[in-house]
């Protein structure tokens, strides 16, 4: 089967033996070489295809990336763009390592932008997670694993900045972790992409000064530090406790362990560290944490050596038909854990930032509201109900409430909107006299904001998206979700 890679293809199934595609007429060999043999899946700049190198003799499978980017704003698409090169250059510079992809290709086909590389054999940490949590031996050997790899990835002066259990793949020969998906990784040595630094990335694995715009190298050890808490639980719901500060917030992780899961005192004080919230306080390099792992003793379970992973899929030593897709490569082998992460709504928090970048108050209100609808799935411009408000999902609030309070040094966003509420007590009139709102209900009400960085703290997002009847009540839902979801404003 050769896949035809036309967005706007309807059928795009074809023969191995057809150039051309039956359907629409597209070419089916990328340059005359590579064919597509299936989608792999999707995200906000493009798809990913699992396929075939024809001029190797022995055919070899392959990941191909696409950029697919339809924007009327000139700004977005050469952010896409830049997302999108940066990560053929970083594979390139990295590829040499053995627990990084390779670059085989980048190139401009057809008006799209095209990066071809390894395909990892295995399952990714969020495939093998479904199977049960992780021990403190398989947490051990993952370090043990994966910060040489970190290491090297710093020493090349670069950030990975999204590090996640879809993000690292169990290779199915030896059991290795691969770290995969460069895609918002950052130059270190360049100031200028320092500056221009954007919160891409999944907000719950992401360091807290990711949504500020710093990065360091211990951002990447913080988001391991989660990866590792996730894979001890097994969830992505661990509750952060407020600090005597104010302002710092500490990870419960040992409140979710399993009474047959206990994780030791060393190991505990090593993921904490890796968990601070403040970035000197945490290992500074994954030489540190590697030491600190070193120290340990090196026997932690009588059950299982900690020199091999447990559970892992069994390697078959059948070779592939040069032709065929092989049935080994089933959803639970397949290179998806390689696409692209962005989710479908991605580009339009991408679009939220440039707007609100750029102080367009007003066009990122009303994209707000469109952003609210989409993470609740609702058609863009309606009304959102109280009760469908508390359904909005954390990591989307979190991430609209983060760009908000980034954008105006912390004087807009639904957390400092919260804080106001809790000083008038809930006084819901009180609340609009200070943040200058009409505190009844009137289809002038957007027409009264002022979009102007001289607006009061809390005037913005506004409540524009709330149901007409209800509409003073969402303040306490917002504020009620943010105390659930520990969401601490920076």
């Amino acid at each position: 089967m050769t896949f035809c890679v036309n967005p706007d293809c309807r059928q795009p199934d074809n023969p191995d033996t057809v150039k051309i595609c039956n359907s629409c007429g597209h070419k089916l060999l990328l340059i005359e070489r590579y064919r597509p043999v299936r989608i792999l899946g999707k995200g906000g700049f493009g798809k990913t295809f699992l396929a075939i190198d024809e001029h190797k003799p022995s055919k070899p499978l392959c990941v191909v990336k696409q950029l697919s980017f339809a924007a009327q704003n000139k700004q977005l698409l050469d952010k896409a763009v830049q997302l999108f090169e940066q990560e053929a250059v970083l594979l390139e510079t990295l590829g040499n390592h053995s627990q990084i992809p390779t670059l085989h290709a980048h190139f401009l086909y057809e008006e799209r932008l095209y990066i071809v590389q390894e395909f990892i054999k295995g399952v990714t940490l969020e495939q093998e997670l479904s199977k049960g949590k992780f021990s403190e031996v398989r947490i051990r050997q993952l370090l043990n694993d994966i910060l040489p790899v970190l290491k090297f990835v710093h020493d090349q002066k670069v950030l990975h900045r999204d590090i996640k259990p879809p993000n690292i793949i169990l290779r199915l020969d030896d059991g290795k972790p691969v770290l995969i998906d460069f895609g918002v990784a950052k130059v270190l040595q360049s100031s200028s992409f320092i500056k221009q630094a954007t919160a891409i990335g999944t907000s719950y694995y992401a360091a807290p000064e990711q949504f500020r715009g710093d990065v360091f190298k211990s951002s990447d050890l913080y988001s391991l530090g989660v990866t590792c808490i996730t894979l001890i639980t097994g969830i992505e719901s661990v509750q952060k406790i407020p600090c005597e500060d104010g302002v710092s917030v500490s990870w419960s992780w040992r409140n979710y362990l399993d009474s047959d899961n206990a994780i030791s005192t060393g190991l505990g004080e090593i993921l904490d560290k890796l968990l601070q919230y403040y970035p000197n306080n945490r290992y500074q390099s994954a030489e540190e944490v590697l030491h600190a792992l070193s120290l340990l003793d090196k026997t932690v379970s009588t059950q299982t050596s900690p020199t091999q992973l447990d559970n892992l899929p069994p390697t078959t030593s059948s070779q592939l038909p040069s032709t065929q897709i092989p049935s080994r490569l089933t959803p639970n082998f397949t290179g998806n854990n390689q696409i692209e992460q962005t989710s479908k709504i991605e580009i339009y928090y991408i679009k939220l930032e440039l707007l609100l970048q750029s102080k367009k108050w007003k066009e990122a209100d009303l994209e707000t509201w469109k952003l609210l609808c989409m993470t609740l799935n609702k058609t863009p411009g309606s009304k959102i109900t109280t009760n469908e408000t508390s359904l909005i999902p954390c990591e989307q609030l979190l991430k609209i409430d983060q760009l908000w309070i980034n954008a105006s040094d912390g004087k807009f966003g639904f957390s400092v909107q919260s804080q106001i509420l809790e000083s008038v007590a809930k006084d819901y009139v009180l609340f609009c006299q200070r943040v200058k709102w009409l505190s009844y209900n009137s289809i002038t009400f957007h027409q009264s904001l002022k979009f102007s960085d001289e607006a009061p703290p809390g005037h913005l997002p506004s409540r524009v998206w709330a149901e007409s009847d209800r509409y003073w009540r969402y303040l306490d839902i917002i504020a009620l979700k943010l105390a659930q979801c520990s969401v601490t404003s920076f």
